[in-house]
């Protein structure tokens, strides 16, 4: 019996995500595929992912789970949020210890721990200087992403992007 790298499911993820992308492909895939395959290789029990619609307003577009959905719509909701921080800011918001650090955001502190979270890394789906939304990944236990988990989150988070900008530009310049 072999084992499979940490090389290879970091591809595997990757070819995934482009296989979202072929042909006339639905957005919504290619979100509920970068958050499948964010949990899959990172150290997160969940992921949700706030998407900016054309007024600027955040919506919850994908979910691993019934708890982190509703932390989202939370954060979507009430406008406030390491996630909505991500977004407003283009930068990485990690809390790692949520029950310490959350004071920021109390509502998002008890929305959390009593989904049983207990640390989150909010990642900016950005390209350039375009954010236009955040990918959470919450823990159920504290501390934070190792460096290479983080890189490999934001890389995923960044062909997400370029993707969504792609299909907004050809859906925009169609007649």
């Amino acid at each position: 019996m072999s084992t499979v790298s940490r090389a290879w499911k970091v591809s595997s993820a990757f070819v995934k995500l482009a296989d979202a992308l072929v042909g006339e492909y639905d957005v919504l895939d290619v979100l509920h595929t970068l958050v499948e395959e964010s949990v899959g290789l990172l150290d997160a029990e969940a992921a949700g992912l706030l998407l900016a619609d054309s007024t600027g307003q955040l919506q919850v577009l994908a979910s691993t789970s019934e708890e982190s959905q509703l932390v989202e719509i939370l954060q979507s909701e009430a406008g406030i949020g390491p996630c909505v921080d991500a977004f407003r800011t283009g930068q990485v918001v990690t809390l790692t210890d949520i029950a310490a650090d959350g004071g920021n955001y109390p509502a998002f502190q008890e929305a959390a721990l009593s989904q049983g979270f207990l640390s989150v890394h909010a990642i900016p789906m950005r390209f350039r200087p375009k954010t236009i939304g955040a990918l959470n990944l919450f823990r159920s236990e504290t501390g934070a992403l190792t460096e290479e988990d983080a890189a490999i989150g934001q890389a995923l988070a960044d062909v997400a992007t370029i993707s969504i900008l792609q299909e907004r530009t050809v859906r925009e310049t169609r007649p």
